[in-house]
């Protein structure tokens, strides 16, 4: 008779199920990375075009309107003028935010549960995180220094 008996078949689904468990959490901070990065690119160009503002108007903008910015997202009303792609929520700052001069941030949808990406005045990004899942995905771009992560 040819065939599997039934625990051959129940060893292969258990590695299986143990291969899966071991890879899912790899996977999903690979997947995280990626969006981190993607975040960094959203808030680079609004902070570039705030310090571009700055230069010609001598004053940060706080409406995103007001910038010379392409952006892929759709305007949304969670901060008066953000733009919002699947991912995060993003918009000028043009100040103080959380003891630091920052331009730009994008948060983390849903926002302000996980991490922001923050493009600092003078140049640089940093990851700021709201709960220890976003210090996990934020520690995997540089050292820690304080309540965030300094990307430059």
């Amino acid at each position: 008779m040819k065939g599997f008996t039934l625990i051959e078949l129940l060893v292969v689904v258990l590695i299986i199920g143990i291969l899966s468990s071991v890879a899912l959490p790899q996977y999903q901070k690979a997947v995280e990375k990626s969006r981190i990065s993607e975040a960094m690119t959203l808030v680079s160009a609004i902070g570039k075009a705030e310090e571009l503002y700055f230069i010609a108007n001598g004053e940060y903008a706080r409406d995103i309107d007001k910038l010379d910015l392409d952006f892929p997202g759709e305007r949304v009303n969670y901060y008066v003028n953000s733009l919002q792609t699947k991912h995060f929520a993003c918009r000028p700052v043009g100040g103080p935010w959380q003891e630091t001069e920052v331009l730009a941030v994008c948060n983390r949808l849903p926002r302000e549960t996980v991490y922001a990406v923050v493009w600092l005045k003078g140049g640089g990004l940093a990851c700021r995180w709201y709960n220890e899942k976003g210090k996990s995905y934020c520690k995997m771009f540089g050292p820690v220094t304080g309540n965030e992560v300094r990307m430059f």
